[in-house]
């Protein structure tokens, strides 16, 4: 692994995000990018038609947010990206991918991994759609490192994510969804009863199935 500056890792990979609600930093990308997300956004009552990173502080400062994110993207093929985020990351000790968009390729997803594995004291938190990428990532020999936990996101509120055969009773994956209705199915995000912090609770870094309110 190549040591790198903060400043040059900056300038490698972008900044990294700060959302209110995490207790630790992020990684921003352009929900536009989204290859599910983008399709499901189309689809009216789905989660993704209603995405909050298309709106709220997003929307409101997009002018500065998107080139960013834009940014942030390009940046995932240089080769010296999986180096820059190690050096960011740094000695944090929770990392979340990502608070808008998801993941691009089999190959984007081999990174994160080789990012988790340089970051072991760091658990790693990956939200996704894309679980064929999921799926081939494994399916070529590949494994998740144990502080990397893949969530695989639902596509609908009140419907159970389902989980593809090849994605199940694999370490590391579990599912997160999301719930206009309650009993909410899984554990219940505690945030709305926050003011919107995580606080202490770090549900989503483990291997359960968390609900998120509707938002």
């Amino acid at each position: 692994m190549r040591v790198i500056p903060i400043v040059q890792a900056k300038q490698i990979t972008g900044t990294l995000t700060q959302t209110s609600k995490m207790p630790c930093k992020s990684y921003s990308l352009p929900t536009l990018a989204c290859h599910t997300g983008f399709k499901m956004a189309q689809i009216e009552g789905s989660i993704c038609a209603s995405c909050y990173a298309d709106k709220g502080f997003y929307k409101m400062y997009a002018n500065i947010i998107l080139p960013a994110q834009m940014a942030r993207l390009d940046s995932i093929n240089d080769p010296l990206w999986i180096d820059a985020m190690v050096s960011q990351i740094g000695t944090d000790h929770y990392f979340r991918w990502h608070d808008s968009g998801d993941l691009q390729s089999v190959d984007h997803l081999i990174k994160i991994a080789k990012i988790a594995e340089q970051t072991p004291n760091c658990q790693h938190w990956l939200p996704t759609r894309e679980y064929k990428m999921v799926s081939d990532f494994l399916a070529l020999g590949h494994k998740l490192p144990q502080n990397l936990h893949v969530k695989l996101s639902a596509m609908y509120p009140d419907k159970p994510v389902t989980v593809p055969k090849s994605l199940q009773n694999i370490v590391n994956i579990s599912t997160a969804n999301v719930h206009k209705a309650k009993p909410a199915n899984g554990f219940e995000c505690q945030a709305p009863k926050n003011n919107g912090a995580c606080l202490n609770c770090r549900a989503c870094w483990q291997d359960i199935t968390v609900s998120y309110a509707m938002h």
